[in-house]
């Protein structure tokens, strides 16, 4: 997995290209704690536009950063969901769970709110 950070807007956005997988996740995890730990940390966006493939780990990363969100009330959302990633999440009911914006665009406006 390869991924970017940027501020786009007062927001961090992250974007990832390739596999969110039992040896990604970690990584992805690390950088959200880092993220969160700043005093004031703005809102976090993941885009999975470029990202292959998400296993059981990558969903279960999600689950903890959003959990850690709430606790600390950063805002947090997905964009770009496509593909099989959707429909892995689709399957397992997560898009219920997970906030999951169309674009990045979307995602931008709903986490400023």
């Amino acid at each position: 997995m390869e991924k970017t950070m940027k501020m786009t807007n007062g927001v961090c956005v992250v974007s990832v290209e390739g596999d969110v997988d039992l040896y990604s996740a970690p990584d992805l995890h690390r950088s959200w704690l880092e993220h969160a730990a700043r005093p004031g940390a703005p809102a976090w966006v993941l885009d999975l536009e470029k990202a292959s493939y998400l296993d059981s780990s990558g969903i279960g990363v999600l689950m903890q950063i959003l959990g850690d969100s709430r606790e600390r009330n950063i805002p947090f959302r997905l964009c770009n969901v496509r593909g099989m990633i959707e429909k892995l999440l689709r399957l397992s009911r997560m898009n219920a769970v997970l906030p999951i914006s169309r674009d990045l665009d979307e995602a931008l406006i709903q986490a400023k709110r």
